[in-house]
């Protein structure tokens, strides 16, 4: 299977049509099922998650579907499953049989409802990115505030594909869109971090900044690593630097792996 594929359209359309029949008959179980499941292609193969947490996956095979719902989904069903070809956390439906519809319908409710279990069950879920941005900047006590709040809005303007998060307890902005595996220590997606330790100054730390041309001397720092920085003490520097910054943001965002 061609690991470039993003979608489980692009998935589903690699197979014969009476497997893409198969496929689609199982995608819409799950839809049907639990509408508001993410949908998404992990592992190489059509995945759903709720809450944030796996739910199931699926995948065809010359001679059978593969379906997984970890160990604790096929647990749950050993029974009702005991009559198919099984492995840890996965079980093999035959082509030359009826695929268990209902039964998948089942698991699947099984595992959002463990799902919604452990998300209960946690004291201090992680709020969504948006809520956390949102407290954290009305938390924020900074003489140069104001800055931060523009160069946010400046950022956030320059694409629809960046989006905002607080990493390293800061505020930090990232690439949303899908790329190539990559090793999360080199922080590929991580497009410029906010650095406040300073009360006179507001750094922005781009940790991939390297990779850039910067040609007009934007971007300073002599670093072992990848690092490049900018600072802003004032309104007025914040917009004499904007279209530098801009045009950092968008040729970073050229150089993405997708």
């Amino acid at each position: 299977m061609n690991n470039t594929i993003k979608t489980i359209d692009e998935y589903i359309a690699n197979f014969p049509e009476d497997i893409q029949i198969l496929l689609e008959q199982i995608r819409a179980t799950i839809i049907e099922k639990l509408p508001e499941a993410e949908q998404c292609i992990s592992y190489g193969m059509p995945a759903f998650k709720t809450l944030g947490k796996p739910l199931v996956y699926f995948a065809a095979f010359k001679n059978h579907i593969g379906f997984y719902a970890t160990p604790t989904g096929h647990k749950a069903f050993a029974n009702e499953l005991s009559t198919y070809k099984q492995g840890k956390g996965s079980v093999q439906f035959p082509l030359n049989q009826p695929i268990p519809f209902n039964l998948i319908a089942q698991i699947v409710e099984f595992k959002h409802n463990e799902n919604l279990s452990k998300t209960t069950k946690n004291k201090n879920p992680k709020l969504p990115n948006q809520e956390q941005v949102t407290n954290y900047l009305n938390k924020l006590d900074h003489p140069l505030k104001n800055v931060v709040e523009e160069l946010r809005k400046i950022v956030l303007a320059t694409d629809t594909e960046i989006g905002e998060q607080i990493k390293w307890n800061s505020l930090s902005f990232y690439y949303t869109g899908t790329m190539q595996a990559f090793d999360p220590k080199e922080y590929k997606r991580d497009i410029v971090v906010f650095n406040l330790h300073k009360k006179d100054v507001v750094l922005l730390v781009f940790p991939t900044g390297a990779k850039l041309s910067n040609n007009t001397g934007f971007l300073e720092g002599q670093f072992t690593d990848s690092r490049k920085t900018t600072s802003f003490c004032t309104l007025t520097e914040v917009k004499s630097k904007e279209k530098d910054l801009q045009a950092s943001l968008k040729e970073w965002l050229t150089k993405v792996d997708k």
